[in-house]
Protein backbone atom coordinates (compact mmCIF):
# COMPACT_ATOMS: atom_id res chain seq x y z
CA UNK A 1 0.00 0.00 0.00
CA UNK A 2 2.90 2.32 0.86
CA UNK A 3 4.35 1.84 -3.23
CA UNK A 4 0.62 2.71 -4.32
CA UNK A 5 0.28 5.37 -1.82
CA UNK A 6 4.15 7.11 -2.96
CA UNK A 7 2.85 6.71 -6.76
CA UNK A 8 -0.16 9.00 -6.34
CA UNK A 9 1.86 11.57 -4.63
CA UNK A 10 4.31 11.43 -7.95
CA UNK A 11 1.58 13.08 -9.92
CA UNK A 12 -0.25 14.85 -7.46
CA UNK A 13 1.53 18.06 -8.35
CA UNK A 14 -0.22 20.57 -11.27
CA UNK A 15 1.24 20.39 -14.33
CA UNK A 16 -0.64 21.25 -17.31
CA UNK A 17 -0.08 19.96 -21.61
CA UNK A 18 -1.01 21.15 -24.84
CA UNK A 19 -2.88 19.80 -27.60
CA UNK A 20 -1.18 17.85 -30.29
CA UNK A 21 -3.14 18.80 -33.63
CA UNK A 22 -1.15 20.69 -36.55
CA UNK A 23 -0.03 24.08 -36.06
CA UNK A 24 0.75 27.28 -37.69
CA UNK A 25 4.54 27.93 -37.49
CA UNK A 26 6.30 29.28 -34.36
CA UNK A 27 4.71 30.11 -30.74
CA UNK A 28 1.31 31.86 -29.36
CA UNK A 29 0.40 31.29 -26.32
CA UNK A 30 -2.19 33.47 -24.58
CA UNK A 31 -2.79 33.66 -21.19
CA UNK A 32 -5.83 35.85 -19.15
CA UNK A 33 -5.29 35.99 -15.25
CA UNK A 34 -8.98 36.83 -13.66
CA UNK A 35 -8.40 38.46 -10.41
CA UNK A 36 -4.81 39.50 -10.88
CA UNK A 37 -3.31 43.45 -11.13
CA UNK A 38 0.20 43.11 -13.20
CA UNK A 39 1.58 44.69 -16.25
CA UNK A 40 3.62 42.03 -16.80
CA UNK A 41 4.68 38.02 -16.52
CA UNK A 42 6.95 35.96 -17.05
CA UNK A 43 7.47 32.85 -18.88
CA UNK A 44 9.73 29.73 -18.02
CA UNK A 45 10.67 26.39 -18.40
CA UNK A 46 12.08 23.39 -16.32
CA UNK A 47 15.10 21.59 -16.66
CA UNK A 48 16.10 19.42 -14.28
CA UNK A 49 15.32 20.37 -10.80
CA UNK A 50 16.31 24.04 -12.07
CA UNK A 51 14.09 27.39 -13.86
CA UNK A 52 14.85 29.19 -16.63
CA UNK A 53 13.58 32.53 -18.08
CA UNK A 54 12.28 32.04 -21.42
CA UNK A 55 9.85 35.15 -22.03
CA UNK A 56 8.65 38.14 -20.76
CA UNK A 57 4.87 40.02 -21.75
CA UNK A 58 2.74 42.52 -20.96
CA UNK A 59 -0.89 42.88 -20.82
CA UNK A 60 -2.81 44.19 -23.80
CA UNK A 61 -6.73 44.40 -24.36
CA UNK A 62 -6.61 42.19 -20.93
CA UNK A 63 -4.98 39.44 -21.94
CA UNK A 64 -1.07 38.44 -21.99
CA UNK A 65 0.63 36.60 -24.88
CA UNK A 66 3.89 35.17 -25.37
CA UNK A 67 4.35 34.63 -29.26
CA UNK A 68 7.20 34.16 -31.82
CA UNK A 69 8.57 33.39 -35.37
CA UNK A 70 10.16 30.38 -33.58
CA UNK A 71 8.73 26.82 -31.84
CA UNK A 72 9.60 26.27 -28.26
CA UNK A 73 11.80 23.65 -27.27
CA UNK A 74 9.05 20.68 -26.42
CA UNK A 75 9.12 20.59 -22.06
CA UNK A 76 7.40 21.67 -19.06
CA UNK A 77 6.41 25.99 -19.12
CA UNK A 78 5.24 27.63 -16.24
CA UNK A 79 3.64 31.36 -16.55
CA UNK A 80 5.31 33.50 -13.72
CA UNK A 81 3.52 36.20 -11.86
CA UNK A 82 5.33 39.08 -9.96
CA UNK A 83 5.25 40.00 -6.99
CA UNK A 84 4.62 37.16 -5.31
CA UNK A 85 6.23 34.53 -7.77
CA UNK A 86 3.04 32.91 -8.10
CA UNK A 87 2.71 30.37 -11.07
CA UNK A 88 1.10 27.65 -12.82
CA UNK A 89 2.25 25.13 -15.36
CA UNK A 90 1.65 23.74 -18.73
CA UNK A 91 3.37 21.48 -21.67
CA UNK A 92 4.57 22.33 -24.79
CA UNK A 93 5.16 19.88 -27.10
CA UNK A 94 6.40 19.62 -31.14
CA UNK A 95 2.84 19.48 -32.53
CA UNK A 96 1.41 21.98 -30.17
CA UNK A 97 2.61 25.30 -30.29
CA UNK A 98 -0.68 27.65 -30.36
CA UNK A 99 -3.30 27.69 -27.68
CA UNK A 100 -5.02 29.50 -24.75
CA UNK A 101 -4.86 29.63 -20.91
CA UNK A 102 -7.10 30.91 -18.43
CA UNK A 103 -7.35 31.29 -14.75
CA UNK A 104 -8.19 33.03 -11.60
CA UNK A 105 -6.36 34.10 -8.84
CA UNK A 106 -5.41 32.85 -6.22
CA UNK A 107 -6.16 29.37 -7.02
CA UNK A 108 -4.99 28.48 -10.44
CA UNK A 109 -5.12 24.95 -10.54
CA UNK A 110 -9.13 25.15 -9.29
CA UNK A 111 -9.88 27.55 -12.18
CA UNK A 112 -7.65 26.46 -15.19
CA UNK A 113 -9.33 25.95 -18.66
CA UNK A 114 -7.89 25.46 -21.72
CA UNK A 115 -8.55 26.50 -24.97
CA UNK A 116 -7.23 24.86 -28.41
CA UNK A 117 -5.00 22.23 -26.15
CA UNK A 118 -6.53 19.32 -26.13
CA UNK A 119 -3.66 17.63 -24.19
CA UNK A 120 -3.24 19.98 -21.74
CA UNK A 121 -7.36 19.06 -21.07
CA UNK A 122 -6.33 15.27 -20.67
CA UNK A 123 -3.28 16.26 -18.20
CA UNK A 124 -5.70 18.28 -16.24
CA UNK A 125 -7.96 15.90 -15.82
CA UNK A 126 -5.50 12.98 -15.06
CA UNK A 127 -3.93 15.69 -12.60
CA UNK A 128 -7.97 16.34 -11.00
CA UNK A 129 -8.69 12.80 -10.78
CA UNK A 130 -5.28 11.69 -9.45
CA UNK A 131 -5.32 14.72 -6.73
CA UNK A 132 -8.94 13.14 -5.73
CA UNK A 133 -7.75 9.55 -5.04
CA UNK A 134 -4.57 10.94 -3.11
CA UNK A 135 -7.21 12.55 -0.75
CA UNK A 136 -8.84 9.52 -0.37
CA UNK A 137 -6.13 7.20 0.31
CA UNK A 138 -4.83 9.54 2.88
CA UNK A 139 -8.30 9.08 4.60
CA UNK A 140 -8.52 5.63 4.06
CA UNK A 141 -4.92 5.63 5.63
CA UNK A 142 -5.48 7.16 8.01
CA UNK A 143 -8.45 5.16 9.26
CA UNK A 144 -6.17 1.93 8.77
CA UNK A 145 -3.05 3.22 11.32
CA UNK A 146 -5.99 4.22 14.00
CA UNK A 147 -7.81 0.70 13.52
CA UNK A 148 -6.80 -2.27 15.61
CA UNK A 149 -9.52 -5.38 15.20
CA UNK A 150 -7.83 -7.09 12.71
CA UNK A 151 -11.52 -7.86 10.56
CA UNK A 152 -11.87 -4.14 9.89
CA UNK A 153 -8.20 -3.92 8.98
CA UNK A 154 -8.91 -5.96 6.20
CA UNK A 155 -12.06 -4.32 5.22
CA UNK A 156 -9.81 -1.21 5.28
CA UNK A 157 -6.99 -2.56 3.02
CA UNK A 158 -9.16 -3.98 0.15
CA UNK A 159 -10.73 -0.34 0.44
CA UNK A 160 -6.79 0.80 -0.67
CA UNK A 161 -6.24 -2.30 -3.04
CA UNK A 162 -9.39 -0.87 -4.48
CA UNK A 163 -8.14 2.81 -5.02
CA UNK A 164 -5.09 1.80 -6.12
CA UNK A 165 -7.38 -1.08 -9.09
CA UNK A 166 -8.93 1.97 -9.80
CA UNK A 167 -5.79 4.31 -10.52
CA UNK A 168 -4.81 1.49 -12.99
CA UNK A 169 -7.80 1.35 -14.86
CA UNK A 170 -8.04 4.93 -15.20
CA UNK A 171 -4.03 5.25 -16.44
CA UNK A 172 -4.92 2.16 -18.68
CA UNK A 173 -7.63 3.82 -20.58
CA UNK A 174 -5.29 7.00 -20.53
CA UNK A 175 -2.80 5.11 -22.75
CA UNK A 176 -5.38 2.99 -24.83
CA UNK A 177 -7.25 6.12 -26.37
CA UNK A 178 -4.76 8.51 -26.33
CA UNK A 179 -1.36 6.98 -27.08
CA UNK A 180 1.71 9.07 -27.81
CA UNK A 181 0.52 12.25 -25.88
CA UNK A 182 2.37 13.44 -22.83
CA UNK A 183 0.29 12.36 -20.34
CA UNK A 184 0.71 8.33 -21.84
CA UNK A 185 4.02 9.03 -22.19
CA UNK A 186 4.40 10.22 -18.17
CA UNK A 187 2.39 7.51 -17.12
CA UNK A 188 4.08 5.04 -18.72
CA UNK A 189 7.81 5.93 -17.78
CA UNK A 190 7.00 5.74 -14.02
CA UNK A 191 4.92 2.66 -14.04
CA UNK A 192 6.69 -0.20 -11.75
CA UNK A 193 6.79 -3.29 -14.13
CA UNK A 194 5.67 -6.31 -12.74
CA UNK A 195 8.04 -9.14 -11.32
CA UNK A 196 7.02 -12.58 -12.29
CA UNK A 197 7.48 -14.94 -9.30
CA UNK A 198 11.74 -15.74 -8.94
CA UNK A 199 12.65 -18.96 -10.88
CA UNK A 200 14.36 -21.65 -8.65
CA UNK A 201 17.95 -22.41 -8.65
CA UNK A 202 19.59 -25.09 -9.41
CA UNK A 203 19.92 -26.36 -6.18
CA UNK A 204 15.92 -25.33 -5.60
CA UNK A 205 16.02 -22.23 -3.66
CA UNK A 206 14.26 -19.32 -4.78
CA UNK A 207 16.82 -16.70 -6.65
CA UNK A 208 16.63 -13.98 -3.91
CA UNK A 209 18.48 -11.03 -6.15
CA UNK A 210 15.70 -12.55 -9.17
CA UNK A 211 13.35 -9.17 -8.10
CA UNK A 212 16.20 -6.61 -8.11
CA UNK A 213 17.60 -7.65 -11.10
CA UNK A 214 14.22 -8.01 -12.85
CA UNK A 215 13.19 -4.43 -11.98
CA UNK A 216 16.62 -3.09 -13.02
CA UNK A 217 16.19 -4.50 -16.50
CA UNK A 218 13.08 -3.28 -16.84
CA UNK A 219 13.15 -0.15 -15.22
CA UNK A 220 13.49 2.42 -18.59
CA UNK A 221 10.67 0.05 -20.46
CA UNK A 222 8.34 2.45 -20.56
CA UNK A 223 10.15 5.70 -20.16
CA UNK A 224 10.94 7.13 -24.21
CA UNK A 225 14.17 8.62 -24.16
CA UNK A 226 13.94 9.80 -27.94
CA UNK A 227 11.30 12.24 -26.87
CA UNK A 228 12.56 15.46 -25.78
CA UNK A 229 9.87 16.72 -23.76
CA UNK A 230 11.52 15.03 -21.11
CA UNK A 231 14.42 17.29 -21.22
CA UNK A 232 12.95 20.63 -20.15
CA UNK A 233 11.32 18.29 -17.28
CA UNK A 234 12.60 17.35 -14.08
CA UNK A 235 11.83 13.54 -14.89
CA UNK A 236 14.87 12.81 -16.94
CA UNK A 237 17.39 13.92 -14.16
CA UNK A 238 15.22 12.05 -11.85
CA UNK A 239 14.98 8.79 -13.80
CA UNK A 240 18.88 8.85 -14.58
CA UNK A 241 19.75 9.48 -10.93
CA UNK A 242 17.76 6.78 -9.71
CA UNK A 243 18.53 4.39 -12.13
CA UNK A 244 22.83 5.32 -11.54
CA UNK A 245 22.54 5.88 -7.79
CA UNK A 246 20.19 3.49 -6.54
CA UNK A 247 20.27 0.44 -9.06
CA UNK A 248 23.38 0.11 -10.12
CA UNK A 249 26.96 -1.09 -7.59
CA UNK A 250 28.85 1.49 -7.59
CA UNK A 251 31.72 0.65 -8.50
CA UNK A 252 33.22 2.91 -11.56
CA UNK A 253 33.14 -0.15 -13.91
CA UNK A 254 29.75 -0.72 -13.30
CA UNK A 255 28.56 2.52 -13.71
CA UNK A 256 30.31 2.77 -16.86
CA UNK A 257 28.28 0.17 -18.13
CA UNK A 258 25.24 2.28 -16.97
CA UNK A 259 26.42 5.28 -18.37
CA UNK A 260 27.19 3.51 -22.06
CA UNK A 261 23.09 1.95 -21.80
CA UNK A 262 21.43 5.38 -20.97
CA UNK A 263 23.50 7.62 -23.66
CA UNK A 264 23.32 4.80 -26.28
CA UNK A 265 19.37 4.87 -26.54
CA UNK A 266 19.91 8.74 -25.97
CA UNK A 267 21.72 9.11 -28.95
CA UNK A 268 18.77 8.33 -31.12
CA UNK A 269 17.17 11.98 -30.10
CA UNK A 270 20.10 15.00 -30.49
CA UNK A 271 18.68 17.08 -28.05
CA UNK A 272 17.98 14.12 -25.73
CA UNK A 273 22.07 13.42 -25.92
CA UNK A 274 22.69 17.13 -25.71
CA UNK A 275 21.30 16.71 -22.48
CA UNK A 276 22.21 13.61 -21.39
CA UNK A 277 25.91 13.69 -21.82
CA UNK A 278 27.14 16.80 -20.53
CA UNK A 279 24.80 16.51 -17.56
CA UNK A 280 26.65 12.67 -16.86
CA UNK A 281 30.14 14.36 -17.15
CA UNK A 282 29.41 17.05 -14.58
CA UNK A 283 27.98 14.04 -12.02
CA UNK A 284 31.40 12.42 -12.55
CA UNK A 285 33.45 15.56 -12.46
CA UNK A 286 33.51 15.83 -8.82
CA UNK A 287 31.81 12.50 -7.95
CA UNK A 288 29.91 11.99 -4.20
CA UNK A 289 31.64 8.58 -4.54
CA UNK A 290 35.25 8.11 -4.53
CA UNK A 291 36.43 6.40 -7.88
CA UNK A 292 33.99 7.72 -9.57
CA UNK A 293 36.54 9.96 -11.61
CA UNK A 294 36.99 7.12 -13.91
CA UNK A 295 33.44 7.34 -15.25
CA UNK A 296 34.74 10.99 -16.52
CA UNK A 297 37.39 9.89 -18.39
CA UNK A 298 35.61 7.33 -19.65
CA UNK A 299 32.78 9.96 -21.14
CA UNK A 300 35.57 11.95 -22.20
CA UNK A 301 37.42 8.99 -24.07
CA UNK A 302 34.36 7.57 -25.99
CA UNK A 303 32.05 10.37 -26.98
CA UNK A 304 34.23 13.69 -26.43
CA UNK A 305 37.78 12.77 -27.73
CA UNK A 306 35.63 10.92 -30.65
CA UNK A 307 33.93 13.79 -31.88
CA UNK A 308 29.94 13.00 -30.38
CA UNK A 309 29.84 15.49 -28.84
CA UNK A 310 29.97 18.02 -32.41
CA UNK A 311 28.22 20.89 -30.30
CA UNK A 312 30.83 21.39 -27.93
CA UNK A 313 33.35 24.47 -29.12
CA UNK A 314 37.42 23.82 -29.18
CA UNK A 315 37.76 25.57 -26.14
CA UNK A 316 35.46 23.57 -24.04
CA UNK A 317 36.57 20.57 -25.66
CA UNK A 318 39.92 20.86 -24.99
CA UNK A 319 39.05 21.37 -21.00
CA UNK A 320 37.20 18.47 -20.90
CA UNK A 321 39.90 16.22 -22.73
CA UNK A 322 42.78 17.82 -20.47
CA UNK A 323 40.61 17.06 -17.40
CA UNK A 324 40.63 13.66 -18.65
CA UNK A 325 44.39 13.23 -19.38
CA UNK A 326 45.11 14.76 -15.84
CA UNK A 327 42.74 12.28 -13.98
CA UNK A 328 43.71 9.61 -15.87
CA UNK A 329 47.33 9.39 -14.07
CA UNK A 330 46.18 9.11 -10.33
CA UNK A 331 42.87 7.23 -10.93
CA UNK A 332 42.59 4.77 -7.63
CA UNK A 333 44.51 1.60 -8.34
CA UNK A 334 47.24 2.96 -10.87
CA UNK A 335 50.98 3.89 -9.57
CA UNK A 336 51.38 7.01 -8.92
CA UNK A 337 53.18 9.51 -10.75
CA UNK A 338 57.01 9.20 -10.37
CA UNK A 339 58.21 13.32 -10.37
CA UNK A 340 61.13 14.45 -9.19
CA UNK A 341 61.28 17.46 -7.39
CA UNK A 342 62.86 19.77 -5.07
CA UNK A 343 63.42 18.79 -1.60
CA UNK A 344 63.06 21.78 1.12
CA UNK A 345 66.02 21.53 3.51
CA UNK A 346 64.56 22.80 7.27
CA UNK A 347 67.60 23.82 8.25
CA UNK A 348 69.12 25.56 4.96
CA UNK A 349 65.45 27.18 5.42
CA UNK A 350 65.41 27.16 1.45
CA UNK A 351 64.51 24.74 -1.59
CA UNK A 352 67.70 22.88 -2.71
CA UNK A 353 68.53 21.39 -6.04
CA UNK A 354 68.68 17.53 -4.52
CA UNK A 355 66.08 15.88 -6.02
CA UNK A 356 63.52 13.38 -4.62
CA UNK A 357 60.16 11.75 -5.60
CA UNK A 358 57.30 9.70 -3.91
CA UNK A 359 58.79 6.53 -4.76
CA UNK A 360 61.99 7.78 -2.73
CA UNK A 361 59.52 7.17 0.84
CA UNK A 362 60.10 3.77 2.17
CA UNK A 363 56.72 3.91 4.15
CA UNK A 364 53.73 1.36 4.45
CA UNK A 365 51.69 4.53 3.44
CA UNK A 366 52.66 7.66 1.74
CA UNK A 367 50.27 10.68 1.71
CA UNK A 368 50.92 13.09 -1.18
CA UNK A 369 49.94 16.97 -0.33
CA UNK A 370 49.06 19.67 -3.11
CA UNK A 371 48.96 22.46 -1.56
CA UNK A 372 49.71 26.73 -2.86
CA UNK A 373 51.35 29.05 -0.52
CA UNK A 374 49.06 31.70 0.88
CA UNK A 375 45.84 28.92 0.42
CA UNK A 376 43.46 29.92 2.60
CA UNK A 377 42.11 26.15 2.04
CA UNK A 378 45.70 24.87 1.79
CA UNK A 379 46.50 26.65 5.82
CA UNK A 380 43.18 24.57 7.74
CA UNK A 381 44.25 21.38 5.94
CA UNK A 382 47.98 21.82 7.14
CA UNK A 383 46.21 22.54 10.29
CA UNK A 384 44.36 18.97 10.23
CA UNK A 385 47.35 16.92 9.07
CA UNK A 386 49.38 18.28 11.74
CA UNK A 387 47.67 15.98 14.56
CA UNK A 388 47.37 13.39 12.37
CA UNK A 389 50.62 13.46 11.08
CA UNK A 390 52.26 13.01 14.68
CA UNK A 391 49.81 10.30 15.43
CA UNK A 392 50.53 8.26 12.54
CA UNK A 393 54.18 8.99 11.70
CA UNK A 394 55.53 6.56 13.82
CA UNK A 395 52.44 4.16 12.69
CA UNK A 396 53.78 3.35 9.09
CA UNK A 397 52.54 6.56 7.57
CA UNK A 398 54.48 9.27 6.07
CA UNK A 399 53.41 12.49 4.52
CA UNK A 400 55.34 13.76 0.84
CA UNK A 401 54.01 17.41 0.10
CA UNK A 402 54.54 19.41 -3.13
CA UNK A 403 53.80 22.81 -3.28
CA UNK A 404 52.63 24.50 -6.54
CA UNK A 405 55.07 27.59 -5.84
CA UNK A 406 57.29 28.75 -9.25
CA UNK A 407 60.61 29.91 -8.93
CA UNK A 408 59.07 33.86 -8.20
CA UNK A 409 56.84 32.09 -4.78
CA UNK A 410 59.64 30.43 -3.69
CA UNK A 411 59.91 32.70 -1.27
CA UNK A 412 56.35 33.66 -0.19
CA UNK A 413 55.85 29.17 0.17
CA UNK A 414 59.34 29.67 2.65
CA UNK A 415 56.87 31.93 4.95
CA UNK A 416 54.23 29.52 5.22
CA UNK A 417 56.75 26.73 5.59
CA UNK A 418 57.62 28.12 8.64
CA UNK A 419 54.67 29.43 10.19
CA UNK A 420 52.92 26.08 10.05
CA UNK A 421 56.11 24.20 11.09
CA UNK A 422 55.50 21.69 8.83
CA UNK A 423 57.11 18.84 9.97
CA UNK A 424 56.86 16.77 6.96
CA UNK A 425 58.83 16.20 3.87
CA UNK A 426 58.40 18.96 1.36
CA UNK A 427 59.15 19.38 -1.74
CA UNK A 428 58.51 21.97 -5.01
CA UNK A 429 58.92 22.20 -9.11
CA UNK A 430 59.54 25.69 -9.32
CA UNK A 431 60.93 25.27 -12.97
CA UNK A 432 58.12 22.75 -13.81
CA UNK A 433 60.72 20.25 -15.04
CA UNK A 434 58.49 17.28 -13.57
CA UNK A 435 55.08 18.42 -14.26
CA UNK A 436 54.01 17.75 -10.93
CA UNK A 437 50.82 19.68 -10.56
CA UNK A 438 49.61 18.54 -14.36
CA UNK A 439 50.13 14.95 -13.57
CA UNK A 440 48.89 14.54 -9.67
CA UNK A 441 45.90 16.92 -11.48
CA UNK A 442 46.96 19.81 -9.22
CA UNK A 443 44.27 21.72 -10.72
CA UNK A 444 42.62 22.96 -7.51
CA UNK A 445 44.18 22.67 -4.41
CA UNK A 446 44.85 21.53 -1.44
CA UNK A 447 44.52 18.39 -2.56
CA UNK A 448 45.42 14.56 -1.05
CA UNK A 449 46.28 10.68 -2.54
CA UNK A 450 46.48 7.92 -0.32
CA UNK A 451 49.25 5.72 -1.56
CA UNK A 452 50.31 2.10 -0.54
CA UNK A 453 53.90 0.55 -0.02
CA UNK A 454 54.62 -0.15 -3.62
CA UNK A 455 52.95 3.61 -4.56
CA UNK A 456 49.62 2.39 -5.87
CA UNK A 457 46.74 4.60 -5.35
CA UNK A 458 44.74 3.82 -2.35
CA UNK A 459 42.46 6.73 -2.49
CA UNK A 460 42.32 10.52 -4.23
CA UNK A 461 41.20 13.86 -3.77
CA UNK A 462 39.92 12.96 0.07
CA UNK A 463 40.23 15.13 3.45
CA UNK A 464 42.19 14.16 6.08
CA UNK A 465 39.21 12.85 8.04
CA UNK A 466 39.26 9.98 6.34
CA UNK A 467 42.48 8.76 6.28
CA UNK A 468 42.32 7.01 9.45
CA UNK A 469 39.74 4.69 8.16
CA UNK A 470 41.00 4.39 4.96
CA UNK A 471 44.43 3.31 5.89
CA UNK A 472 42.91 0.81 8.53
CA UNK A 473 40.22 -0.67 5.78
CA UNK A 474 43.01 -1.10 3.54
CA UNK A 475 45.18 -3.24 6.28
CA UNK A 476 42.14 -5.43 7.00
CA UNK A 477 41.85 -6.12 3.17
CA UNK A 478 45.47 -6.86 2.51
CA UNK A 479 45.48 -9.18 5.78
CA UNK A 480 42.66 -11.47 4.48
CA UNK A 481 44.48 -11.81 0.98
Amino acid sequence: MKQFFLFLILFSTPFFTSTITAQEPGHRIEVSIDAYESDSIFLGYRRADKIYSKDTTFIADGKYVFEGADTLPPGIYLVLMPPDNKFFEFIVTKNEQHFSISAKAPNFFESLKFKGSKENQLMYDYQVFMNEQVELSKKVNEKLEQETDEKKKAKIEKQLATIGDGVKAYQKRVKTKHPGTFTAKLIAAFEEPDIPEAPLKADGTKDDDFAFKYYRAHYWDGFDLTDEVFVNSPYLKQKIDRYLDKLTMQTPDSVIVAVDYILERAQKNKQVFRYCLPYLLNKYFKPQIMGMDKVYVHLSDKYYQTGLADWVSEKVLKTITDNAFMMRGVLIGNYAPNVKVQLYSPEEEKFTTELTSPYDVHSEFTIVFLWKPGCPHCKKMEDKLKPFYEEWKDKGVEIFSISSANHMDLDKAIKDIKDKEMPWIITADPYQRARAMQRYYGTTLPKLYLLDKNKKIIANRIGVEQLPELIEEFRKKEANK
